[in-house]
């Protein structure tokens, strides 16, 4: 749905029209999102079927999502210190790492991912949205571009009266349907098939933030991390729950009986004696023999490097590599995972510049607030891979030392979130420990006349 064009409703309400738009899209939202909560099997269980599903879709959805956020974001708006710092907090009261988390993980499941900025009387509220209630459109020459959102949910009946004072359409209804309309000149509310709400859109641009979790050209929507796993994952479940079964008989033995009418009092108990006839005989059917299991956990083998190529997250990526490796070759073993998550966060660089514009706009418009027209902000990433502090601590005092790095770009590099400020507390205490000398000659600053 990336065209220009508006729905030509007539009588029918928006509810309804929506109901028939983009179904394809939803259902994949529906076959994905089951899949990963472990409803991976394509048939239905008969009778007393044991089946094993091991739910790697869940495990690497989440491994990647800790590689991508392993602590909170921080914000840099180099024109600003007050909108840097409303930013910070804005994130630390709202909870926006733990919001951000799991809209990662959403849009690693679906394919897609949505925020929503508004203003809530107080402050600017971010929210996570579920793309599964949204429909978009976009301008022809720039699918990043909204032209026009429409967002669908249900409030109970209670809700829909306090909030929007609606009264549930039919007595006893338990839900009232509510669309909301989007343009950036425009905003028309519904609920319950009627219109409460249309007029001049309060913002001035639509505040939705739509991104796809891997971009697919000249789309607006997405593609999901299990769009490549599915078959791996399928196969991988039925061979294990072979491999179980045949290891489950192993442990309670079949016996055999040749030439035996009967096998009555036939039994594979420890100590038991069987009285056979003449020319019969009994053993036990070994189910291990052969090296048939052998090649079960071989080709098991085979799948879990296929799952961990496809899904670009290494073994090493679960604190387990098998081998002793040095650090360089660890990481060229990890280096797959730190591609992929390098990706992913040039997707989230893109979500936040346009998300923290919004709420910038929002808090001088509404909030009161002075940042001089600043919009543009910069991402601090925290480092994909633990680091040895220690070394670094002393690379980056080398570094000092020798005029190659100032100590400031040491301070950035040693994850402070704050430079300027640390630094004018070192000089405050310079100053302090050397009675005599100001702290303009520790800048480094050129002494007046007076000054010996």
């Amino acid at each position: 749905m990336t065209e220009q064009r508006y729905p030509a409703l007539g009588s029918v309400s928006l509810a309804q029209w929506l109901k028939g738009q983009d179904t394809e899209r939803l259902n994949r939202y529906r076959e994905y999102l089951e899949f990963y909560e472990g409803r991976q099997w394509d048939r239905r269980r008969r009778g007393n079927e044991t089946r094993l599903t091991i739910n790697y879709a869940r495990a690497l959805v989440r491994k990647v999502a800790s590689y991508v956020f392993p602590e909170p974001v921080t914000f840099s708006v180099p024109e600003s210190e007050a909108a840097e710092r409303a930013l910070n907090e804005l994130a630390a009261e709202q909870d926006w790492h733990g919001l951000d988390y799991q809209t990662l993980v959403d849009a690693a499941v679906l394919g897609d991912g949505a925020f929503k900025v508004t203003w809530n009387g107080t402050g600017p509220l971010v929210t996570a949205v579920d793309p599964a209630t949204l429909w978009a459109w976009t301008r022809p020459d720039n699918v990043r571009q909204l032209t026009r959102v429409m967002q669908r949910y249900t409030l109970s009946a209670g809700e829909a009266e306090a909030l929007l004072g609606v009264v549930a359409p039919a007595a006893g209804s338990a839900r009232v349907t509510v669309v909301e309309d989007w343009t950036p000149e425009r905003l028309v509310l519904e609920a319950g098939g009627q219109v409460i709400r249309d007029g001049p859109n309060p913002y001035g641009w639509i505040p939705y933030v739509v991104f796809p979790n891997a971009p697919k050209p000249h789309e607006l929507w997405g593609e999901s991390d299990l769009a490549d796993l599915l078959d791996v994952c399928r196969e991988l479940n039925r061979r294990m729950t072979v491999l179980s079964k045949i290891l489950q008989v192993s442990g309670n033995p079949i016996v055999v009986l040749e030439n035996v009418s009967g096998s009555q009092g036939i039994r594979a108990d420890e100590g038991a004696v069987w009285e056979l006839p003449e020319d019969s005989k009994a053993y036990l059917l070994d189910m291990l023999s052969g090296g048939g299991v052998r090649l079960h956990i071989e080709y098991v083998e085979l799948l879990y490097r296929a799952l961990y190529d496809l899904a670009e997250t290494p073994r090493s990526a679960f604190g387990d590599s098998g081998r002793n490796l040095s650090g360089a070759a660890l990481e060229v073993e990890i280096q797959p995972l730190v591609q992929k998550v390098q990706r992913k966060r040039r997707v989230w660089d893109s979500v936040y510049r346009r998300r923290n514009a919004m709420v910038l706009d929002l808090l001088e418009r509404f909030g009161r607030m002075e940042f001089g027209g600043v919009r543009r902000t910069e991402v601090v990433w925290g480092s994909i891979l633990p680091k040895d502090r220690e070394a670094l601590v002393r690379s980056e005092a080398q570094l000092v030392a020798s005029g190659i790095h100032s100590r400031r770009t040491a301070m950035v590099a040693l994850g402070d979130e704050a430079p300027e400020e640390e630094w004018a507390r070192v000089l405050e205490e310079m100053a302090a420990l050397t009675p005599g000398l100001s702290p303009a000659s520790w800048r480094g600053e050129p002494r007046g006349r007076g000054e010996g």
